[in-house]
């Protein structure tokens, strides 16, 4: 129930997040990386959740478990994640770095097995986007 409860609470976040951002998938939907809020957390991924944007497509999220605490983990657009080497799957331990405001994080990048998944440069520009500088299908290594 308490996991169920979250995931609600969450998503109402998300959703209103994104009605006042105007929808920038650019931007973890109109949600603003902040590097000062940045967290690096290990955990284990218990859902992932394809989120649709009105026309423009599905986001990818994770529900994830770090310790005691679960997450909802914005990774990006379906378009960009389906494209790159390293697959997210459900019960994957995972190491997220990313920017967090209450249980959500918009990830930048994610490690899993060794292998690093980049989504945003340093400064949280998504790597799908013209602001970014990524092109779909090119995850950069860092």
């Amino acid at each position: 129930m308490n996991r169920l409860l979250l995931m609600i609470c969450g998503m109402l976040i998300v959703t209103n997040v994104f009605a006042q951002g105007g929808g920038n998938m650019g931007q973890g939907m109109g949600m603003k990386y902040d590097p000062t809020t940045e967290v690096t957390l290990s955990g284990k991924v218990t859902e992932i959740i394809k989120v649709p944007h009105g026309g423009r497509g599905e986001g990818i999220h994770l529900t994830f478990q770090a310790e005691n605490e679960t997450f909802t983990i914005m990774l990006g657009p379906s378009f960009y994640i389906d494209k790159q080497t390293v697959k997210i799957a459900k019960d994957d331990m995972i190491t997220i770095v990313g920017s967090k405001v209450g249980n959500i994080i918009v990830a930048r990048e994610v490690t899993k097995d060794g292998q690093k998944l980049t989504l945003r440069t340093t400064t949280g520009a998504p790597l799908w986007g013209r602001g970014g500088g990524g092109r779909p299908g090119k995850g950069r290594r860092r």
